[in-house]
């Protein structure tokens, strides 16, 4: 089993990506999707603390999400995610055949994610319903167990639409957690307690779509920025 061997996962560097630019996207309504302001501000703000250079915008196009994802210890990403699966939505890749971009060109697929040589034990899909999927006879099939079925030991999914600034808000503490050296299932139950308790996002609908599938993983000290703890 992959999750009982260390030595498989990447011990170095971080594919942080937040708010592609999905102006030519419309999802399954015919409707275009809108900017998310908090989540590139949650990319920055994880990009310092693992010392990263965020994809933002027309940077975290398909193409190049998929050239780094495969050799970095740990995913974050901040995007929108399909209702019914959790795929994610990217920036179109720049090359495309059509003016118009096909699925193909910016959608982030469980086939994608299967397809690459995943080196992360721990990826974040800081993503509106990242982890839903279809029910089949082997379980729920989505763009999370893909990632799991793919060799990531931890993922930090959401079970339906999440608030942007709200999401920022637990990501920033779900990560500071992180790097004070607790597990992924601390921090993430860190974070919804911090969000339940504070005047602003009390309501449950803020803190309670977040939940874990795999291992309470901690991160590597290699992978912490210097002086990023606070």
């Amino acid at each position: 089993m992959i999750a009982d061997c260390p030595e498989y996962h990447s011990g170095l560097g971080a594919l942080v990506v937040g708010d592609p630019d999905v102006t030519e996207v419309t999802n399954s309504h015919g409707d275009q999707l809108e900017p998310l302001t908090f989540a590139r501000k949650e990319a920055k703000l994880i990009g310092q603390i693992l010392n990263a250079a965020p994809l933002p915008g027309k940077l975290a196009n398909r193409c190049e999400v998929l050239k780094q994802i495969s050799s970095v210890a740990v995913v974050h990403i901040a995007a929108h995610g399909r209702m019914e699966t959790g795929e994610i939505a990217l920036n179109p890749n720049p090359e495309r055949k059509l003016q118009i971009p096909a699925e193909e060109d910016y959608m982030l697929t469980m086939t994608d994610v299967m397809n690459v040589k995943l080196r992360a034990k721990l990826v974040v899909l800081s993503c509106c319903h990242s982890g839903r999927g279809e029910i089949k006879a082997e379980g729920v099939v989505g763009i999370a167990r893909a990632f799991m079925g793919a060799g990531a030991r931890s993922v930090p999914v959401s079970l339906w639409a999440i608030d942007d600034e709200a999401t920022f808000e637990f990501m920033k503490n779900f990560s500071h957690n992180l790097v004070k050296g607790r597990s992924a299932s601390e921090s993430l139950n860190h974070a919804m307690k911090c969000l339940r308790e504070s005047e602003k996002f009390s309501d449950v609908k803020y803190w309670a779509p977040f939940t874990l599938i795999g291992d309470g993983v901690t991160l590597s000290t290699n992978n912490k920025k210097s002086g990023s703890r606070s």
